[in-house]
This record gives C-alpha cells, sequence and structure tokens, in this order.
C-alpha cells in the first residue's frame, strides 16, 4: 500500500492538515526552545531545565507525523467519518496544551510532571495527565481502524504492523505511564553518584527508572510500522513477512514487559 500524501494538501481534508499545523506549530516552539537550551543553564531535577521541554517537542513532533501519515493508509470511508476526523482535533489540541505547559513551566524554573505544589500545578498536572490519556486514545483508535482495514486486504503487511504499532505501543505507554504517575517522579535512585545515566536521555540505570520501557513502548508506534515498510520491500513471501514481524514484535514486547516489571520489582523490595 502507498501512503497517500496528496491528501494533506487537499482544502477538503482539512482534519488531516491539522496534524501538519499542529507539527508546525510545536516545530516553531522547539526552534524557540533550542536557543535557550545554550543560554539559559539553570538546572531542575538533575538536568538543564530547557532540556525536558526540548525532548517532550521532539517526541511529539514525531507523534504527530506519525499518526498524519499512517492516517494516510485509512480508506476514504474511514477516514472521513465523523469519530476520526473528531479525535483529529483533539489529539492535536491536548498535544499542544501539554507541551505549551511544560514550555512555561521550565520558563517558570517550575516542574511541570509530578509537581503538586500548590492547587494550580495540581490541577494543571491532572489535565494534563487526562491530555496524556487521550493521546494515546487517538493513535489506539487509528490503529484499530487500520487492523479492520487489514481485515479486508490481507495481504498488506505495511497494514498490519501499523495497526500492531500503534495498539500495543499505545496500550504499553497507558500501563506503564499509569504506573509512573503513581510514584514521586517517575524514577527511583538509591544512590544517585554511584549510578550510570544515559547522555542527553539522562535515564538512570540502575533498573528503578520507568522512562526507559515508557521511551521504547511509545516509540513501538513508530519502529514496527517503518519495520512493516522494509519487510513489505523485501523478497520475502506474504506468509514470511507476517511470521518475521510477529516475531520481531513479539519479542520487542517482551523485552518492553521484562524491564518494567523487573523496575516494579525492585520498588516492591526497597520498600
Amino acid at each position: 500500500m502507498k501512503l497517500n500524501v496528496s491528501i494533506f494538501f487537499n482544502d477538503k481534508q482539512d482534519h488531516l492538515n491539522i496534524w501538519w499545523q499542529g507539527v508546525a506549530l510545536l516545530s516553531v516552539l522547539l526552534l524557540m526552545n533550542l536557543p535557550l537550551y545554550f543560554v539559559d543553564q539553570r538546572l531542575l531535577a538533575d538536568e538543564v531545565l530547557w532540556l525536558k521541554p526540548i525532548k517532550f517537542e521532539i517526541s511529539v513532533i514525531i507523534h504527530l507525523i506519525t499518526l498524519a501519515v499512517l492516517a494516510s493508509l485509512l480508506s476514504t470511508e474511514r477516514r472521513n467519518a465523523f469519530s476520526w476526523k473528531g479525535m483529529s482535533y483533539v489529539v492535536v489540541a491536548a498535544t499542544l496544551f501539554e507541551v505549551l505547559y511544560i514550555f512555561l513551566q521550565a520558563a517558570r524554573g517550575r516542574e511541570s510532571h509530578f509537581n503538586n505544589s500548590t492547587t494550580v500545578e495540581s490541577v494543571m498536572y491532572g489535565l494534563m495527565g487526562v491530555g496524556a490519556v487521550l493521546m494515546v486514545a487517538g493513535s489506539f483508535y487509528l490503529g484499530c481502524l487500520l487492523y479492520r482495514q487489514y481485515k479486508s486486504e490481507r495481504s498488506d503487511i505495511v497494514l498490519l504492523s501499523a495497526a500492531f504499532g500503534l495498539i500495543m505501543g499505545s496500550v504499553l505507554t497507558l500501563l506503564i505511564a499509569g504506573f509512573l504517575s503513581s510514584s514521586e517522579k517517575g524514577y527511583l535512585v538509591v544512590n544517585s553518584e554511584s549510578v550510570m545515566r544515559v547522555p542527553l536521555f539522562g535515564w538512570y540505570l540502575d533498573g528503578l527508572d520507568f522512562r526507559i520501557p515508557h521511551f521504547f513502548a511509545t516509540h513501538m508506534m513508530q519502529l514496527l510500522p517503518l519495520y512493516g515498510l522494509y519487510l513489505s520491500r523485501s523478497n520475502m513471501t506474504t506468509a514470511a513477512s507476517k511470521a518475521r514481524l510477529y516475531w520481531v514484535a513479539g519479542i520487542y514486547t517482551l523485552l518492553i514487559v521484562v524491564i518494567f516489571v523487573v523496575g516494579v520489582l525492585k520498588v516492591r523490595q526497597i520498600y
């Protein structure tokens, strides 16, 4: 199946254009954010305070592009259904709200996540949780739509991989994010001086940083569709391509679950 890029530039497809409008706005914010990172070196939660908004802006831009491109795989009927149109606007609005609040909190030198210091910040953190659920609901719903379409086009490995990536990535993201929201800051470090950290990402490699499985769960939504695209261009038979996809998707999912469960068990041992 070919990606129908032309539909994004059709005025009648305004609900698809909204994805690219969201990407454009976030890209402008990112370009504003980058100079601030080099000029303002204040620290917040062990890292330069502008690094967090930059990471979220890049991640969300990738997420919106993913949904926009994969939505082009839908049939005209499904793409123009009221439910998907409405979901498009809801997800983009929730995304902009999340990123703008993270940016504003960084400008104030305040945490956006796990911050219940004031009534306003507590309410905003709760709203961020609602926004995150809406974002994941959008990717999950698109995955379901793509799977329904795959059922009528059994030979399309791209549709199947996109559906798997969106559905499993959404479920795992929501599961891990739910656990994260119940913790104080998303990770636990017994002795920060002796624990190795991943450059740029700032992850702690002590098995207690749940941001790691969260990252790989979220970006399953890009990796599996890309793998499906690779399989579609290989010389393998349809059956062989599906078998390879099932194995890769299964192993990827298992690794995320194992990392997450090991972390949970370690937390229980400490407490």
